[in-house]
């Protein structure tokens, strides 16, 4: 599966393609997901974001409906985005559905005339984001067993 930018329709916030579509969802829909993926051994309250109700959270769906992908992005200050809880169906990982929301993600924020998009990434994951374009700056972290690296892309 590839992602194809010129299906993107961002008047609408909704990209279809054959193998997925990628739509608007409400934040409370992404934390089953960002639970069982991210945090399966801490509360599932852990993964609620006090600033959920300011972000746009979007979810990418197989054909037959099943959720299978989930990030949450949030406007920051001078053209700064900044997502957040992107995680991806353990049993569909692999697929290029991550990739197909991250690229999604990208273009929605150049749309938005965003200057820079950034992630607090695991930094066993900075590998993946580093194939996007971003680069690791030099703030780290240590937060609920996993170490961190802020990661940022210009745009």
């Amino acid at each position: 599966m590839k992602y194809v930018p010129s299906l993107l329709s961002l008047p609408g916030f909704y990209m279809t393609y054959k193998d997925f579509n990628i739509k608007p969802i409400p934040g409370s829909q992404t934390w089953p997901m960002r639970h069982r993926v991210m945090y399966p051994e801490m509360s599932p309250e852990s993964v609620i974001l006090d600033e959920d109700t300011q972000g746009i959270h979007f979810g990418l769906f197989s054909p037959d409906g099943k959720l299978v992908s989930v990030i949450s992005l949030f406007e920051r200050e001078n053209g700064h985005y900044q997502f957040r809880k992107f995680a991806t169906d353990t049993s569909e990982q692999g697929k290029g559905y991550g990739s197909a929301l991250l690229s999604y993600i990208i273009d929605f924020c150049q749309a938005k005339n965003a200057r820079v998009l950034r992630c607090n990434a695991r930094t066993s994951a900075s590998a993946f984001y580093k194939r996007y374009g971003f680069r690791e700056t030099d703030i780290t972290y240590f937060k609920d067993g996993h170490d961190f690296v802020v990661m940022e892309r210009e745009l």
